[in-house]
């Protein structure tokens, strides 16, 4: 079965004086009209992993491992080949669409140029499926075509972005933090489009947040991210209600849980800054639970009751 996305051994860094990691060998898979979620701290390596999977890595940066989209590969160690895929087969919804909808383009003409430039169709084609798209997401092309993206309100835009995105024919979408923005309602909105658009069209979702109850909602697998690796990756239900690693128990006590009565805690502490070299467990400075094991390196990913974790309490 070809899988929508794999990772092996994925690393991803940039370039200073010296190569700063920013992901530190993540492996993952990703079924197809699966919705899978990156989850974790500002500056743990989640939006990096999904701009590879998008293909808007800068010039600057530095990979090594493998990534294959569709059973393409678009990276081999340093090499990178997004022919076929970066707009066509992945498409980006960030984390403020406004700021991807260009300020001076009504809406039917930003989906014009879109459609000319990837099918080079005409402007009354393009029309025509412009406004099939914007249905899909729950749109009226009548109250949205002829509108600039500032009259639009925050959750008619992200809605824009998405229809745009998929116009393109794309199979997965990376949205990265899709739901920042907006207020409960048009969250709890959103999530159900974004499940409707996987159940309906079989859309592959590549959900970026640092929203674990939101993911919770929405995603049928988690991969929680710390100092660029994946230190915990399972089905949502057993992420929120069976926690293995102790950073993945501190998220889920730090967020209300619906139906589940308990008192919130918060944590101090920061993840390490990518160009430090830490010489034992990642998490190890924040970790309640370390003990003499931990301290001399981090432990590799195991299989543990039907999820990956990386903690040496399990290897």
């Amino acid at each position: 079965m070809v899988l929508a996305v794999e990772a092996e051994d994925l690393k991803i860094g940039y370039e200073d004086e010296e190569v700063v990691w920013a992901v530190k060998g993540v492996s993952f898979k990703v079924e197809v009209a699966e919705i899978f979620c990156l989850v974790g701290e500002s500056g743990c390596g989640k939006s990096t992993t999904g701009n590879a999977i998008v293909g808007i890595l800068p010039p600057y940066s530095v990979t090594d491992g493998v990534l294959r989209i569709f059973g393409k590969t678009v990276i081999e160690g340093n090499r990178r080949d997004y022919t076929g895929v970066r707009g066509r087969i992945v498409s980006y919804v960030p984390q403020n669409p406004g700021s991807s909808l260009n300020p001076y383009l009504t809406v039917e003409e930003q989906f014009y140029y879109v459609l000319n430039s990837v099918y080079g169709w005409g402007r009354k084609k393009a029309l025509e499926e412009a406004a099939k798209y914007l249905q899909m997401v729950d749109l009226d092309p009548g109250k949205v075509l002829d509108y600039y993206p500032h009259e639009l309100s925050g959750g008619m835009q992200q809605r824009t972005a998405i229809a745009l995105a998929l116009s393109t024919g794309a199979k997965i979408i990376v949205a990265d933090e899709p739901t920042s923005a907006l207020d409960a309602h048009l969250r709890l909105g959103l999530i159900r489009l974004l499940t409707r658009l996987r159940d309906t069209i079989k859309l592959t979702l590549i959900f970026i947040t640092h929203d674990l109850l939101s993911a919770g909602k929405i995603c049928d697998k988690i991969a929680i991210m710390y100092s660029g690796r994946i230190l915990e990756l399972g089905t949502s239900g057993k992420i929120l209600t069976e926690p293995l690693h102790p950073y993945t128990e501190m998220l889920v006590d730090a967020v209300p849980i619906l139906g589940v009565l308990k008192p919130l805690k918060t944590y101090g502490g920061e993840p390490p800054p990518p160009d430090v070299e830490v010489k034992g467990c990642l998490f190890l400075d924040r970790c309640p639970k370390k003990f003499e094991k931990c301290y001399y390196s981090h432990p590799p990913p195991k299989e543990v009751h039907e999820r990956i974790v990386e903690c040496w309490r399990y290897v």
